[in-house]
């Protein structure tokens, strides 16, 4: 029996954008027609993730009414985390407490809000290799670096909980180094996150460029 519509998707969008320029908000910022957000969001809605769990904060009833059309979706579970000027690691708490909701649930893929490029094919493969390694935790590496999504096992919920400050799981990887199985993938575009407004530029060009490949 698969456990793969058993592992949650996780995506971290409460942050301030304090990096962008100009105050835009990078999550609501128009990548292909649509915002940067909706392409992560879409991306897992598509996959064999579930349930879809986003993280929002910063001005989150835009972000709500940008993820409108997807609200309906009975895969996605908004929640809001109040708390997210103190850090990443609190919507990482946030959305590992929400996840109590689904005792199926045997681990999760955390995501970020700002990295559009990532595909559903990059979360199903992660989402297999979980299936035929057993390991506890999945990365991707991208020519030798760990990057992101990163698939963690329910065992290490507990731990992913007791995270702190501007962090996501990086400390609990590093805690299981021998647990890990990282893939490594050659499209290095999925890693691209949108944090400055020349980092958005190189993604408008980006995206223009697989349109007319």
């Amino acid at each position: 029996m698969s456990n793969l519509n058993s592992i949650a998707a996780l995506i971290l969008a409460a942050g301030s954008s304090s990096r962008m320029a100009h105050g835009y908000h990078k999550l609501l910022l128009p990548l292909g027609g649509q915002p940067v957000l909706t392409h992560v969001v879409e991306a897992a809605l598509q996959s064999q993730a579930s349930p879809v769990i986003t993280v929002l904060g910063h001005q989150s009833s835009q972000v709500v009414a940008a993820l409108n059309s997807y609200t309906n979706h009975n895969k996605l579970n908004i929640q809001e985390n109040p708390d997210y000027q103190a850090g990443m690691s609190t919507s990482l708490r946030t959305g590992i407490l929400a996840l109590a909701q689904y005792p199926a649930c045997t681990g999760a893929l955390i995501m970020l809000g700002d990295q559009p490029f990532v595909s559903t094919q990059l979360i199903d493969k992660l989402l297999a290799t979980k299936e035929q390694t057993g390991k506890r935790i999945i990365a991707p590496c991208y020519h030798g670096k760990r990057g992101n999504p990163v698939l963690f096992d329910a065992s290490l919920f507990a731990e992913l909980l007791t995270v702190s400050g501007d962090e996501g799981g990086r400390s609990v990887i590093k805690h299981h180094q021998d647990e890990v199985e990282n893939i490594e993938l050659s499209d290095a575009l999925a890693q691209h996150d949108v944090d400055t407004w020349e980092a958005y530029q190189t993604a408008l060009t980006a995206w223009q460029d697989q349109q007319t490949t």
